[in-house]
C-alpha cells in the first residue's frame, strides 16, 4: 500500500468521514482541507495490521496553514473507499 494509492482516492472523491472522524476534526479544529492537505503531502509513518476490519495508515503532514502537523488514520473499506 502506497501514499500514491490514497491521494487518488482523495483526487477522485472516493472518500468519507466517520462520525468519529468527524468529532475528532471538531475537536481539533481541523477542517476537510486540512485533512485532504495531509494526505496529499504527507507520508505514512505507520502502518497498523491488527484490527480486524482492516489494516489502517497513520499520514503525518501539515495542514492549510503549512505550520500544524498532525496525524490522520485512515483505511480502505472493501469497497474501495478511503475512510
Amino acid at each position: 500500500m502506497s501514499i500514491r494509492r490514497i491521494r487518488l482516492a482523495v483526487r477522485q472523491g472516493r472518500y468519507a468521514y466517520s462520525v468519529h472522524a468527524l468529532e475528532e476534526m471538531d475537536d481539533d479544529r481541523l477542517l476537510e482541507s486540512d485533512v485532504n492537505d495531509v494526505f496529499m503531502r504527507g507520508k505514512i509513518v505507520a502502518k497498523l495490521t491488527g484490527d480486524l476490519r482492516g489494516t489502517r495508515f497513520v499520514v503525518r503532514g501539515t495542514t492549510v496553514d503549512e505550520e500544524t502537523e498532525v496525524e490522520v488514520v485512515c483505511r480502505f473499506l472493501p469497497s474501495g473507499i478511503l475512510r
